[in-house]
């Protein structure tokens, strides 16, 4: 593929002229307008792009490696399989773009904002991304390993069956959002929101929930093993069915809780609040850290094991 030079990229563009398969790889369109521009399957490693306009451009299948897309937009544009692999969008508007099984591996992805986008399957392991938005975000099926989204926001996005195992999501918020057979193990979500999210049968194997809000969480059949939920608030949280073995809850709050069937052998509960709480079947063998008269409530009300 012969190199084209940004003088050739922009007249192209503004005839409307098709740039799929182009190489443009290390070019400079920093504040360029590329609109409605077609660069699916181009090759631009290395290129830089900084406060360039894109919207309704088609990149699918484009290879972006190590390419400078920050403070760009990307609004409504076709990012279908496109390989971003340690490029810089920092600031980039990502709002209502096409991304299914992108690849932002190692990408630098802070405060942009991906509202209403669509990523199904995408890569985003080892990604940086502190403040970014995917609020109403489709995410389904997409990989988040050892990504960091701290302060985040995924309200309201569809994730079922995402992966976030040792990601870092310090305060981030998950508020109405579907994780249901999510895998967060061993993810660092000190001081996260998952008020009314749907975590059913997630697992947070190893996970840090300090101080975590799960208010009214649909959390039934979701495993929680050895998992910190140290002054988490689980008021109104259904755990149907959920494993709670070894899981330190020392200082929860899980006032009304639905705790029926659900596992918290070898649990730490001291300072727990199990006010209104539903238990018959919940299983206490061994758990640690229960007052007297805690104990003596569970057993009226059906739990088993409690010693």
């Amino acid at each position: 593929m012969a190199q084209i030079t940004v003088s050739d990229v922009l007249t192209r563009i503004q005839r409307g002229k098709s740039l799929r398969k182009a190489e443009l790889s290390g070019i400079d369109l920093n504040g360029a307008c590329l609109d409605r521009g077609n660069f699916s399957a181009a090759y631009l490693r290395r290129t830089t792009l900084r406060n360039a306009s894109c919207r309704r451009a088609n990149l699918s299948q484009a290879t972006l490696i190590l390419a400078d897309l920050s403070g760009s937009c990307l609004e409504g544009s076709q990012l279908n399989n496109a390989v971003f692999t340690q490029a810089r969008l920092e600031k980039a508007n990502l709002q209502r773009i096409q991304g299914k099984a992108a690849l932002f591996r190692g990408t630098k992805l802070d405060d942009i904002d991906a509202s209403f986008a669509r990523f199904e399957q995408a890569d985003f392991q080892e990604a940086s991304g502190p403040q970014a938005r995917f609020k109403y975000a489709a995410l389904t099926k997409a990989r988040f390993d050892k990504a960091n989204f701290s302060q985040s926001s995924f309200e309201g996005a569809q994730l079922k069956r995402s992966h976030w195992q040792q990601a870092t999501l310090l305060g981030t918020s998950f508020a109405m959002a579907d994780l249901a057979q999510s895998n967060l193990d061993e993810a660092v979500l000190v001081g996260a929101s998952l008020s009314e999210t749907n975590g059913l049968s997630a697992s947070f194997q190893q996970a840090d929930l300090t101080a975590a809000t799960l208010h009214a969480a649909q959390l039934d059949w979701s495993d929680f093993w050895y998992a910190v939920l140290a002054r988490a608030d689980l008021r109104g949280a259904s755990l149907y069915g959920a494993s709670l073995e070894f899981a330190n809850l020392s200082g929860a709050n899980l006032k009304g809780a639905d705790l029926r069937e659900a596992n918290l052998e070898n649990a730490q509960l001291e300072r727990v609040c199990l006010e209104h709480c539903k238990v018959k079947g919940a299983l206490f063998t061994e758990a640690t850290g229960l007052l007297p008269e805690q104990k003596q409530w569970l057993k009226r009300h059906g739990a088993l094991n409690v010693a």
